[in-house]
């Protein structure tokens, strides 16, 4: 079977992020290299998504999450007008950073892209996750709630 294209790509730019990303944590320490480094690589995802993104705002169960041919399997919990949730059972990107131990990593190069991305895609949505696969979780729980007028 031929590995997913998205996930190769993950895997080619970890092998020049972790590196660096060690050299960081040695200089700085772990705390702030991680700040820094997940602060960078969020705001630049965010602002490519933004920028591929023709209508704002949307229902969040319009699109799937990443398109096509994204290496995750998802299982949606609840769909309403004002609301949308789903479980992300099975994570390639998980299942690649936990098997090279280096979970934290992983989670600054993929899921720490999220929240920037929602606030940039989805202002009037309140977006929430407490856990991920990558933590260790059995799955991630991506959550949606339509903001009301005093919240916005």
């Amino acid at each position: 079977m031929e590995e997913n294209p998205i996930l190769r790509a993950v895997k080619i730019q970890a092998r020049i992020v972790i590196p660096i990303v060690k050299a960081l944590e040695r200089e700085l320490g772990k705390e702030r290299a991680h700040k820094i480094v997940g602060d960078a690589i969020a705001g630049n995802y965010a602002s490519y998504q933004a920028s591929k993104t023709p209508e704002r705002d949307t229902h969040p169960g319009q699109t799937e999450p990443q398109g096509p041919g994204y290496p995750i399997q998802q299982e949606v919990t609840e769909n309403t007008d004002d609301s949308y949730g789903f479980n992300v059972t099975s994570c390639e990107f998980a299942d690649y950073f936990r098997s090279i131990d280096e979970p934290e990593i992983g989670a600054l190069m993929t899921c720490g892209v999220d929240f920037a991305t929602e606030e940039l895609v989805r202002p009037s949505w309140s977006f929430k996750r407490t856990q991920t696969r990558m933590s260790g979780a059995p799955h991630c729980n991506f959550r949606w709630r339509k903001r009301t007028p005093d919240e916005a």
